[in-house]
């Protein structure tokens, strides 16, 4: 599985308004692309998709931007990588009856996955980076 550039770059923009969550203080779409080095262009068209499945919101106006549509605990990884590139392994492949036999293996491993990327909340994902920034003596 390969994960895409617009899907990568969606999980940084989603993460960074997540770091500002409790804040009610929009982020432009120009301070995201900056802070995670993100092409803005392409971040306008990612951020639009990830609006559209409620995990950002839009605030208009000067002091506008952008804001996680829910809690960072209530988004998961899968949420974020099906909003911009859509199902994972669908359509499962359907050679005929060439394939048949396979259709289930391919069928368990979508579940699998989608169990495993709908456990990580972007909220993990936060604490996750956290504990590691941790500096000890």
């Amino acid at each position: 599985m390969n994960i895409s550039s617009r899907c990568e770059y969606a999980c940084r923009a989603v993460v960074e308004l997540a770091r500002h969550y409790p804040d009610e203080a929009p982020l432009t779409a120009t301070g995201l692309a900056e802070r995670r080095d993100i092409p803005e262009k392409y971040l306008v068209h990612i951020l639009l998709r990830l609006k559209r499945r409620g995990i950002v919101r839009s605030v208009r106006g000067p002091q506008g931007g952008y804001l996680l549509g829910r809690a960072p605990d209530m988004v998961s990884l899968y949420d974020v990588i099906t909003a911009v590139d859509g199902p994972l392994l669908e359509p499962l492949p359907n050679g005929g009856p060439a394939s048949q036999d396979l259709e289930a293996a391919f069928g368990d491993a979508a579940d699998e996955i989608k169990e495993l990327l709908g456990n990580i909340s972007i909220q993990s994902i936060l604490d996750r980076a956290s504990l590691n920034a941790m500096y000890y003596i």
